[in-house]
């Protein structure tokens, strides 16, 4: 006689569903990390450039870090706590400090000493040239 666990098959059920869900999402995966903001990529009129654009506002250019690899890309924001002198009684102090993280998939491959950027109005703007697809195979026939 065999013993059946249906606890143990609903869980075999949930793992499936969720490995699933996983392999349904990893295309478009996004990851976030300690922070979040909007970004939006897009391709240049050309088809030679993606374009990538962040939302950072608040953000000095020096406050900002990005690093390109031939198919990601990870845009780094960090405030630094900065003093507060103490001129009157506070009762509530919103200034911000911390670091907001996004790595992003790229949907094309890129040449990563290509990348320039450019920040203005809170707005972070990268241009990364594409790499060019190589030939296509030639189709030879066999006589």
């Amino acid at each position: 006689m065999a013993y059946w666990d249906p606890f143990e098959e609903i869980e075999k059920m949930g793992k499936m569903a969720q490995r699933a869900m996983h392999e349904f999402l990893s295309p478009m995966r996004e990851e976030f990390l300690e922070g979040s903001f909007p970004v939006d990529v897009s391709e240049s009129k050309d088809e030679n450039e993606l374009i990538v654009k962040a939302a950072l506002p608040g953000f000095r250019k020096e406050e900002v870090a990005i690093k390109v690899t031939e198919n990601t890309i990870e845009i780094e924001a960090q405030h630094k706590e900065k003093k507060i002198e103490q001129t009157e009684k506070m009762y509530r102090v919103e200034k911000r400090f911390g670091t907001l993280r996004k790595l992003l998939t790229l949907p094309a491959e890129v040449k990563p000493e290509s990348a320039k950027a450019n920040m203005e109005n809170g707005i972070l703007e990268i241009k990364l040239e594409k790499v060019q697809p190589k030939k296509k195979a030639k189709e030879v026939k066999v006589k």
